[in-house]
């Protein structure tokens, strides 16, 4: 059973992409994936391919990077790897002639991911039907069991995942008009209330300080408090000594252990944690008055169990509550909510409250802020990405997932639930949690979405050229903007 094709392809949803490319040794190409992976022992490496299209057309060409690409389509210049640090800044306008078109690339592999994929798309993004064929042709991995099997007899679990990402989401935007606008987002807010089930707290908060330490500028306290009967939920609440009047929900990323959101390491490798991610972004926050919360989640910090199993810890936590037809990122939020009561409740915060994070920390904050209209204002970093792409490579846990979303909707439309209050996201350019095509196929459906609901001036995004860290160049003030009218 051999699998040829001979067009762009559609992998995680995305078409248009280009997933083979002959290089001076030999043709390379994915398997299983939508990138291919370059070599690590030099310093550049050529990938090239032709496009053979039945007309002449404009075209869009988009790359996995920012900068390090020089590009030349029938021996034009179409990129120099000059960096452009910008929103689409991966985007070039080409022009596809009838007949063959020599596309050639030359990486520097210093300044891009290591994993590379390019797409070809009409320039308004949709499919490009004067493509007839693209060479060399991607050759599907021949399983050896498959290998007598009937040909046109599809029995590949990876395959009809794809298949069912191609299918577009039932809850997507189509009409950009106010009154659509608002029928959409009252039919996705309440589809994804049903997808993850209940996240009120269900429990009085029953508040305990259990430890409390002054810093310069603000003091910092360790309590415990409850969002359900069944466990107790720690966490650090940051008590400036100069509040502003607002709050601010803190949430950690993956790889939290002893509180590094709030400056405490406890080991070489945390001290390390907070310097490179710039994970410290509480008490950041709490040194310019903010009134902070950050609980430990399920998993991570006082909470991690120290199970050793095959699975990681999100995994097992999810699979266990799913037997139960429970959600783990519905608890996450339960206690988040919980966390907003705690936050509500103390005298220093008067005003709005935002919400921020790194990673799981930033998908976390997706969610909350999706359907917690009590978050004024929010700051997701390094969450870019859509499901479809993170599942297609394996790349993600359990304890961020949905069961039914992506029948829906995806990231985009969890994020458009937030509008028209204020998003800023972080992307950096060699995240390799958010790969550069996907996260501005991304962007430009979030975009869709606030401009829908009259809110685009509400909506900024800060890209930089350092990868998964939280920068912080714009969040600081994009909070205080939204927050304190500053």
């Amino acid at each position: 059973m051999i699998d040829e094709r001979s067009e762009l392809q559609t992998v995680a949803g995305l078409h248009g992409l280009i997933l083979a490319w002959e290089t001076d040794a030999g043709v390379v190409q994915p398997d299983y994936d939508y990138a291919v992976t370059l070599p690590a022992d030099v310093t550049t490496t050529r990938l090239r391919a032709t496009i053979i299209a039945d007309r002449d057309c404009d075209a869009r060409l988009e790359l996995s990077a920012f900068r390090g690409i020089r590009v030349t389509l029938g021996g034009e210049v179409v990129a120099t790897g000059e960096p452009r640090i910008e929103p689409f800044g991966n985007c070039y306008p080409v022009s596809l002639r009838a007949g063959e078109n020599r596309l050639d690339l030359e990486v520097t592999l210093a300044e891009v991911n290591p994993r590379l994929s390019a797409r070809l798309v009409a320039p308004d993004g949709s499919p490009l039907d004067a493509v007839t064929e693209v060479r060399p042709r991607w050759r599907g991995i021949i399983e050896d069991l498959r290998a007598s099997l009937p040909e046109g007899r599809n029995v590949s679990l990876w395959n009809q995942w794809n298949e069912l990402c191609a299918r577009p989401p039932l809850l997507r935007l189509t009409d950009e008009s106010p009154g659509a606008w608002r029928a959409w987002h009252d039919a996705f807010g309440l589809t994804l209330r049903e997808l993850l089930g209940p996240t009120d707290p269900t429990v009085p908060p029953r508040v305990e300080v259990v430890s409390s330490e002054r810093l310069d500028g603000y003091r910092r306290d360790r309590i415990v408090f409850s969002a359900e009967p069944t466990t107790a939920l720690p966490a650090w609440l940051l008590v400036p000594d100069e509040p502003n009047g607002a709050g601010i929900v803190s949430i950690h990323g993956h790889g939290y252990v002893y509180g590094e959101t709030v400056g405490i390491s406890g080991d070489d490798r945390s001290r390390e944690s907070i310097e490179r991610l710039h994970y410290a972004y509480a008490a950041r926050y709490a040194e310019r008055g903010y009134t902070v919360i950050n609980p430990d989640m399920r998993n991570f910090g006082s909470r991690h169990d120290d199970e050793t199993f095959r699975r990681d810890s999100c995994d097992t936590a999810a699979l266990r509550l799913s037997l139960f037809g429970r959600v783990l990122m519905a608890d996450q939020l339960r206690d988040l909510r919980g966390a907003i009561d705690v936050l509500l409740a103390q005298p220093t915060v008067t005003g709005p409250v935002g919400a921020t994070g790194l990673s799981y920390g930033g998908r976390l904050t997706m969610f909350l802020s999706a359907i917690e209209p009590r978050v004024a204002c929010a700051v997701a970093s390094g969450c870019l990405n859509i499901f479809r792409e993170r599942l297609t490579i394996d790349s993600s846990c359990g304890a961020q997932f949905v069961p039914g979303l992506l029948t829906f909707g995806d990231t985009p439309e969890v994020f458009g639930l937030i509008a028209p209050r204020p998003l800023l996201l972080e992307l950096g350019t060699i995240d390799g949690t958010s790969p550069e095509i996907f996260a501005m196929d991304a962007w430009a459906q979030v975009e869709r979405y606030y401009r829908a609901a009259g809110a685009r001036d509400r909506l900024d995004i800060d890209i930089f050229e350092t990868g998964h860290i939280y920068h912080g160049a714009q969040a600081f003030d994009w909070l205080d903007r939204w927050l304190l009218g500053a």
